[in-house]
């Protein structure tokens, strides 16, 4: 493979590496890797899996309509968090997100990244704009095939409220990934997967204090309110959701996000990679 497709080679300039970069070079530089990343995802492969999220979801509510009969609107507005949301989103950045170290690791271009001003951080946060718009993209238009073929009465007055739980979990997830990408960069699917399981899924279902730090309360919550189902839910289930207001619940993920993104960088800054693993 020749160097002239690598993230390495785009950051790598003539210029001295000891001398300063103006302001305004990282956001630059951020923007050139989330549009290289994009680019990289425009190949037949990869359109035809995101071809295939988006039809998936649309199959299983047709599915479910031939099965269920009467008004089905509260069982298609679960179908829809489940599929969307949490699992199409789930997968998307699990496969855009992780390799973000990965890759250039095996490409042997982390020498270049790793000496360039700003060149780990730029490659970071370019993959996670990417991921999240990538994923967005592909769970938005899956929504709205499965909004048209749902049988729900007046289905589009529920986009705005899936459209609004996609980013949240795009941008969450995307920064929750980033974490064991940049510890275990040579497993991080197999240890994001962990992550998943363990803190959004376990973790996330805990009635404590625990699952306040999780993405999945954010967003159950947020369907909740928005289908005001609040006073209809036994008062077991109750202890699964937050009763915030929705700012409180979009402002936890965005603050949850900023941090985990600020953890990663702060160790990808730190980080020192084996020549061995660079082959």
């Amino acid at each position: 493979m020749t160097t002239t497709n690598t993230i390495g080679t785009m950051l790598q300039q003539p210029a001295d590496d000891a001398q300063p970069l103006p302001r305004g070079t990282l956001l630059a530089a951020v923007l050139a890797v989330a549009g290289f990343q994009l680019r990289r995802l425009f190949t037949l492969p990869r359109l035809a899996i995101a071809a295939l999220g988006v039809l998936f979801p649309a199959a299983v509510l047709l599915a479910v309509r031939k099965t269920l009969s009467g008004s089905m609107d509260g069982t298609v507005v679960v179908i829809l968090y489940a599929l969307i949301p949490e699992a199409l989103c789930m997968l998307g950045l699990l496969v855009t997100m992780c390799p973000v170290v990965a890759d250039e690791l095996e490409r042997g271009t982390w020498a270049h990244i790793a000496v360039r001003p700003h060149g780990r951080r730029a490659l970071l946060l370019g993959t996670f704009l990417a991921a999240v718009a990538w994923t967005a993209a592909v769970a938005i238009l899956a929504l709205c095939l499965a909004l048209a073929v749902s049988g729900m009465a007046h289905p589009w007055k529920r986009f705005p409220l899936f459209a609004a739980l996609v980013g949240l979990s795009c941008l969450g997830r995307a920064a929750l990934f980033a974490l064991p990408a940049v510890i275990v960069p040579k497993r991080a699917l197999v240890a994001s997967v962990g992550v998943a399981i363990v803190v959004e899924y376990l973790a996330g279902f805990l009635p404590a204090v625990v699952n306040q730090l999780t993405v999945s309360l954010r967003l159950r919550s947020l369907l909740v309110q928005g289908m005001g189902w609040g006073r209809q839910m036994p008062a077991g289930m109750q202890l699964l959701i937050d009763t915030n207001p929705v700012w409180i619940q979009c402002g936890a993920v965005v603050l949850l996000a900023g941090v985990l993104l600020v953890a990663s960088v702060l160790i990808l800054d730190r980080r020192q990679f084996p020549p061995s693993e660079e082959g």
